[in-house]
């Protein structure tokens, strides 16, 4: 019993596993001080997203999402405008918000909604996360890349969403047509059950939840993640309970294992034989290195070697899209859903997405 349940467990968090490996193996080969290994960690991003995995752990306990779900199955009755709808909303959330709170909220509704009609779920979670990671690029707030370009470059808020829009109109475009030949046009089938839901549980964590987000910005953090979670300890232990704590260490580990490769001689070694004063060299050089670290922190180290944001943005952008370690939100989308076989299946839709949409902007660069 206790050997099936270890199986399960490393069948499951197969990335949390492959990063506690690297993490080894990255301590023996490079054997880096301590005090630097904790200063490679975003503490603040790990306060902020501990604090939106309680509140939205809350939200979808409250069942209010299924009466959300139940009202949209009542407008939409083709599986295809279904799908294409989520994508857009994907999308237009991470542009006001940020793209990881617009899948807190998105991907939770999902999942409500797939017990109330009959659609291709892993696909449309799948369109989701790259459409957050699409829309999101479109402004200086809506992901961590363009926050630190917008504050870098000092650059004028309209100016960075002009600049964006040809490659995220370019990229709306693509995921329609993916959402329009990968979900059929077929009629919802819809199977309500009568399910108790908690209005003022829902309402309050809203609350909650844009107060959190407000404060966020502020030194405040800290000490209102510490309410937050004594909050929902005394009144709602559900909750703490159901929250994946296991993500938080995921991006924990994220954080060093990256931060060491960052450093790497190698890294140095490449931008030496790279001359990134070509904006094709830029643009390659951005979307491969975020394919390796991630977006954020490829988008730090390289804007230590080039002032063409525009470029740098295009690219860790792009890059967020193609391999799961792209971009966090990815990780964030694929833990959320829980979807069979997620890094598999995510890879089929990312993958040939990412090379039509690179070699696309490549040419148009050219």
């Amino acid at each position: 019993m206790i050997e099936n349940n270890l199986i399960y467990f490393l069948k499951k968090e197969k990335l949390l596993f492959f990063l506690i490996f690297l993490f080894i193996i990255l301590i023996i080969i490079t054997r880096p001080p301590y005090e630097k290994i904790l200063n490679f960690i975003d503490w603040n991003t790990i306060f902020f997203l501990s604090g939106l995995l309680i509140i939205t752990t809350s939200m979808k306990n409250s069942n209010y999402f299924y009466y959300i779900a139940e009202h949209l199955s009542n407008k939409i009755h083709s599986k295809r405008i279904l799908s294409i709808f989520l994508v857009y909303m994907s999308a237009l959330l991470s542009m006001i918000l940020t793209n990881d709170i617009a899948l807190f909220l998105i991907i939770p509704f999902t999942i409500e909604l797939k017990k109330i009609v009959n659609f291709d779920f892993p696909r449309v979670i799948i369109l989701e996360i790259l459409s957050v990671n699409i829309g999101s690029s479109l402004t200086p707030i809506g992901n961590p890349q363009n926050i630190f370009l917008w504050h870098y470059f000092d650059i004028n808020f309209i100016e960075f969403v002009v600049k964006m829009m040809p490659i995220v109109f370019l990229q709306i475009a693509l995921i329609t047509i993916f959402s329009f030949f990968m979900i059929r046009d077929e009629k919802l089938e819809i199977h309500l059950k009568e399910e108790t839901y908690n209005k003022r549980k829902f309402y309050f964590s809203i609350f909650l939840l844009i107060t959190f987000i407000i404060i966020s910005k502020t030194h405040f953090l800290f000490p209102f993640f510490i309410l937050i979670f004594i909050y929902y300890l005394i009144f709602d232990k559900f909750s703490i309970y159901k929250t994946d704590w296991n993500l938080i260490l995921v991006f924990i580990l994220f954080f060093i294992n990256f931060g060491i490769i960052s450093e790497a001689e190698f890294i140095n070694f490449l931008i030496e034989k790279i001359n990134l004063n070509q904006n094709l060299n830029l643009f390659s050089f951005s979307v491969l290195l975020s394919q390796f670290i991630s977006n954020v922190p490829a988008t730090i180290f390289i804007s230590n070697f080039s002032d063409n944001w525009r470029i740098i943005s295009y690219g860790v952008n792009i890059g967020g899209i193609g391999f799961i370690l792209g971009s966090l939100a990815n990780i964030i989308g694929l833990r959320l859903s829980k979807i069979d076989k997620g890094f598999k299946e995510f890879h089929k839709i990312s993958i040939p997405f990412f090379l039509i949409i690179f070699l696309t902007i490549y040419y148009i660069l050219s």
